[in-house]
């Protein structure tokens, strides 16, 4: 869950530790090692974190690495293969791919629209570019607790804003079925 970190200390940083000088106090990690050494913390937890990462690990685990790995691979794969449907092009080639997010150059059509109206209609929300890519691209995610469902309602919704938004260079359940195709045959 987003707000926890995991830091790892080596032997020969917790040496440069004690003669650090730089100023500390919530980042003090001494602090949390010494706790940790009575099974607690230094200053109050985020006790529902902790409980989110159980139950994150635990899906995990019931899942299994490989089925998780596979899984991001298959919604990569539908995402992409939509898009090309739709004649959207990708920001990155094939050889490049996220199994993370799939990252779409929108011609003809703008992408702050794009993510404006499917959070505004269908309650999805796209991640848009940032810094240089910032209006130019619009993102779809595809990792973590992500389902072959999400994939194609977020296509579907897609599908009726370039509708509405004016674009036409596609045929309207392209991207859907071709998102489809792949999630049936990998």
């Amino acid at each position: 869950p987003p707000g926890l970190a995991f830091v790892s200390v080596s032997p020969k940083a917790w040496e440069a530790y004690k003669t650090a000088t730089l100023p500390k106090f919530y980042l003090d990690l001494g602090k949390y090692r010494k706790d940790a050494a009575k099974n607690t913390t230094p200053f109050t937890p985020p006790v529902n974190l902790f409980f989110a990462l159980k139950t994150a690990l635990e899906m995990m685990q019931a899942e299994g690495l490989e089925n998780i790995f596979a899984r991001h691979q298959r919604l990569m794969q539908a995402t992409r293969a939509a898009m090309k449907a739709l004649n959207l092009p990708l920001y990155a080639p094939d050889h490049c791919a996220s199994p993370a997010i799939t990252a779409v150059a929108p011609q003809g059509v703008e992408a702050e629209k794009i993510r404006s109206l499917m959070k505004k209609r269908f309650d999805i929300a796209l991640a848009g570019g940032q810094d240089h890519l910032k209006g130019q691209i619009f993102r779809v995610g595809h990792l973590g607790f992500v389902s072959d469902r999400d994939i194609l309602a977020a296509v579907s919704a897609l599908e009726a804003v370039l509708g509405e938004l004016g674009y036409s260079n596609f045929s309207p359940g392209a991207g859907v079925a071709a998102a489809s195709r792949v999630l049936t045959t990998t």
